[in-house]
């Protein structure tokens, strides 16, 4: 999530940037779904999640499915582990940049209308 603010994409407060920190490294580091796109599944549930019942929550999920599945179209994987594994040591520049090009990906998803992300529609910017 404070990937996504500082990229831009997202105008959030910083509980909800904190509420996301154990997300990092494929949840609490332990390499399994990207971070990156739990975060974006969070902003799409700030946007059109519902806070009760008599609310359809099918806006969410069909957003949500078209990012999850762009998202692999794109990668290949949802893993974490898979997404770096040319990097073994998660603190090097290399692992942070092929990371930091994750977010900016789903940012862009973000940025260019969640409206746009349903089923059928492209990835941002052509990817």
């Amino acid at each position: 999530m404070l990937g996504l603010r500082q990229a831009g994409a997202l105008d959030v407060t910083d509980d909800v940037v904190r509420s996301s920190t154990a997300l990092a490294g494929g949840v609490g580091e332990t390499r399994e779904m990207c971070g990156a796109v739990l975060a974006g599944i969070q902003a799409i549930g700030l946007r059109y999640g519902r806070v009760d019942r008599s609310v359809s929550r099918q806006p969410a999920i069909d957003r949500a499915a078209a990012l999850v599945d762009g998202f692999r179209a794109h990668f290949s994987t949802l893993a974490c582990g898979a997404l770096v594994r040319p990097f073994p040591d998660m603190a090097s520049r290399a692992r942070k940049e092929r990371c930091a090009r994750i977010v900016a990906f789903v940012a862009d998803w973000l940025e260019a209308g969640l409206d746009d992300l349903l089923p059928g529609a492209p990835g941002p910017r052509g990817e």
